[in-house]
């Protein structure tokens, strides 16, 4: 089918404004022998912008769609050195010849085929435009009568997130046909670190996670176009080896402004039952202040008993609860030193297994916190970013997002439920 094999080359990816652009699409290349170019993201152009494109071969020159297959073709091949050559049509388009130094032969085969999404494109690549997320696979593949692609398509399905070392894990092979139909690639042959598995009827494969640091499970079978998926496994101490930062420490820098020894004090009863019988404890808790550290409860704030660590811990919660419930009450009641804007409360919040006071909206939780000033802030934008890959290693569904309020600068993380999960995917335990 000659319209799958139309393609462009070489291309100069024009500048747009970073407002402009429009999400990402995946491009592979897979040839009979080996990988030509594993799965890449490239950043799509805004709609509308046109790319120069160059055939590697012979120099032929042509202009396509910024958005299109052959644009993002042509972009792996300048950037990464990946030749290619294409045959002007004229009013008829280009029909793509060779990739690397694989060449395509329509009468006798193999050819290039473009996949778009797992299905045979029914367009060539400069008619086929790009949307957010598009998945774009070139395939050098034996003919069939019809001169269809006769090779199934595999699809490697590997954990999302990064594993600690001695995990076991699955791994799903799906196969595609052109139409687009998934089914399990029983039979496939799936390696991983020296280890290797045959796919079972569902199309899975078992593996525990070892070594430390990226690591790529790849699946092959005959009649079928390769594919590879990259993992990471990290000891359980330490998740810097898969790239991921460590989660925020329970450590606050604080800030001259405000000193806790001379401020106005929240004085608060808490009672906890223990393995003696009900104890109550005294609680002196200073009001927070505008641009200074958030509150911590700590230790020293707390009298009138002697208590275990496990007790401890249930009191220092009771004491941020109950000092969260009274300055909301203050704020309620016209204390504009303390007042919070609309829809924010102050609320307990734990970090490390200590316990802070911090304004937040329903259903966030706090994940980092310092005084506001421009330094502090620019650290927990930093933070923001690394809860954001932590939360899509891990394949969590949530939102990390910086705020600033009261004079404190909150790296916040929605909805709060997904905090211990996030803790325990990074951390191997809350």
């Amino acid at each position: 089918m000659m319209r799958v094999a139309r393609a462009a080359a070489c291309a100069s990816l024009l500048a747009v404004p970073a407002g402009a652009l429009a999400g990402e699409a995946t491009i592979r290349i897979e040839g009979t022998t080996q990988t030509v170019f594993p799965e890449t993201a490239y950043v799509l152009p805004a709609a509308g912008t046109s790319l120069t494109i160059h055939d590697t071969v012979d120099g032929d020159v042509m202009s396509v769609g910024g958005r299109t297959a052959a644009a993002q073709l042509g972009n792996a091949s300048r950037l990464h050195g990946i030749g290619f050559r294409f045959t002007d049509w004229g009013a008829f388009g280009f029909a793509l010849d060779l990739i690397g130094v694989d060449a395509s032969d329509w009468n006798t085969g193999p050819a290039w085929f473009l996949k778009h999404n797992h299905r045979l494109a029914a367009v060539g690549a400069g008619a086929l435009e790009l949307a957010d997320g598009d998945e774009v696979l070139w395939a050098l593949s034996p003919l069939d009568g019809n001169y269809e692609m006769t090779l199934a398509e595999l699809d490697v399905v590997a954990p999302p997130a990064p594993m600690v070392t001695g995990t076991p894990f699955t791994v799903r092979v799906d196969s595609y046909d052109n139409a687009g139909t998934r089914t399990p690639a029983a039979g496939a042959t799936v390696t991983y670190q020296g280890a290797s598995a045959t796919a079972g009827a569902d199309g899975t494969a078992g593996f525990t996670a070892t070594g430390t640091g990226a690591a790529v499970v790849a699946a092959s079978k005959a009649g079928a176009v390769r594919d590879a998926a990259r993992t990471c496994a990290h000891p359980a101490d330490d998740p810097t080896a898969c790239d991921l930062p460590p989660l925020p420490k329970a450590a606050m820098p604080g800030d001259p402004r405000g000193d806790e020894a001379t401020r106005p004090k929240v004085k608060v009863p808490v009672t906890i039952r223990t393995a003696d019988g009900e104890v109550t404890v005294t609680a002196e808790v200073p009001l927070p202040v505008a641009g200074a550290a958030p509150l911590t409860i700590r230790r020293s704030m707390i009298s009138g008993a002697d208590l275990s660590p496990a007790e401890l811990r249930r009191v220092l919660g009771k004491v941020a609860s109950a000092v969260a419930a009274d300055l909301n009450l203050r704020a309620t009641g016209g204390d504009s030193a303390i007042t919070l804007p609309r829809g924010v409360s102050w609320q307990a919040s734990w970090l490390s297994g200590t316990p802070y006071l911090v304004p937040l909206r329903a259903g966030e939780a706090m994940l980092g916190a310092r005084s506001g000033g421009p330094r502090n802030t620019a650290a927990l934008r930093d933070r923001v970013g690394h809860l954001d890959r932590h939360l899509q290693r891990c394949g969590i569904e949530g939102d990390a997002a910086l705020a600033r309020r009261h004079g404190y600068a909150i790296a916040t993380i929605t909805p709060a439920t997904v905090r211990d999960r996030l803790v325990e995917c990074v951390t191997g335990g809350a």
